[in-house]
């Protein structure tokens, strides 16, 4: 659905004051998010996208050869992070709709992991960890692991289903978890990227030591405020993507395809073949989707939903290529 047109509109106005360093606590923004979730300010840190959160997140707990894990088939920032930083990453085996295996992750942990990065929903498979699941996972893990849960889609996901926890309001049981969110996703401003994490402040001060100055743009840091004041936009991309994801599904399974549930605003798509050739075959069509070879699944294809108009053209179009 794009940016809101209200963030549009702060974010030209915002131009005229970029000549003056961007506020490096985010004050306005940080006392905006911390109403959101009734939380104290201090409770935040702010990263040039959650994506930047993840570097530094592992350069500020741990040391060259530290264990982090992560479920196979997870956001690929968790592995470039840690070979970054020198550290032992570890991919564990996944359930068969590619979603975290909790009893998988939980034997891979050692007393030399520091951190466990577990992304709800995932990106790229869409599989979400369920409440009861959740718990068990933070009940088995060591008290001086960091679980890392991701939750770039979590706009989507509270509006898909009731079976979903929200992490954050686990930490007065588990202080050492981290929620990251973003604007990238149902905000629509990955190109001015800005996100956040939510954790204890004990955690976030430490975070803030290696965060670098002025990392989150002035104009990123208004027009994120006036997006977090769009609520009806918000609905609309949610709705949007609630409406997309079984379109796209129902194609897929009458091309004898597997669809694998979704939470986010994109579904996975088995084509049963190397999936490089329909790629390029949508491409040549209009239609731009990603291979996911360089995850480790050659043969599937992450396919983002956008206006019911652009879902329906992707279905026409996956029909005519592969029909």
């Amino acid at each position: 659905m794009g940016p809101s047109p209200k963030a549009v509109e702060a974010g030209h106005a915002a131009l005229a004051g970029v000549n003056a360093y961007p506020d490096g606590n985010a004050f306005a923004l940080r006392q905006a998010v911390a109403r959101v979730h009734g939380i104290d300010p201090g409770e935040l840190v702010f990263g040039a996208g959650s994506n930047e959160l993840i570097y530094l997140i592992a350069n500020a707990f741990t040391r060259p050869g530290d264990r982090v894990v992560a479920p196979r088939y997870s956001f690929i920032s968790y592995k470039l992070a840690s070979r970054a930083y020198a550290l032992d990453f570890i991919e564990t085996d996944v359930t068969d709709d590619l979603g975290c295996d909790v009893d998988a992750l939980l034997a891979a942990v050692t007393p030399e992991t520091r951190v466990v990065f577990v992304a709800n929903p995932n990106n790229p498979t869409g599989a979400h960890l369920p409440v009861a699941e959740f718990e068990r996972l933070l009940a088995g893990l060591p008290e001086q692991t960091l679980l890392v849960m991701d939750e770039a889609y979590h706009e989507y996901a509270v509006r898909m289903t009731d079976d979903y926890p929200r992490s954050q309001a686990y930490r007065a049981y588990r202080p050492q978890i981290i929620t990251l969110r973003t604007f990238s996703k149902i905000y629509g401003l990955a190109g001015l990227r800005v996100g956040y994490g939510i954790c204890d402040r004990r955690v976030a001060e430490v975070i803030n030591r290696v965060r670098r100055p002025f990392n989150v743009s002035a104009v990123a840091q208004v027009a994120a405020l006036a997006a977090l004041d769009d609520n009806d936009h918000v609905d609309r991309s949610a709705a949007a993507a609630a409406e997309g994801i079984p379109l796209l599904s129902a194609a897929a399974s009458e091309l004898g395809l597997r669809a694998y549930p979704s939470l986010g605003n994109f579904v996975l798509v088995d084509v049963g073949r190397d999936s490089a050739p329909v790629y390029q075959a949508l491409l040549e069509r209009g239609v731009i989707v990603r291979p996911m070879g360089a995850w480790g699944l050659p043969t599937c294809l992450r396919i983002s939903v956008g206006t019911p108009a652009e879902s329906a053209r992707v279905a026409t179009t996956l029909r005519a290529v592969l029909g």
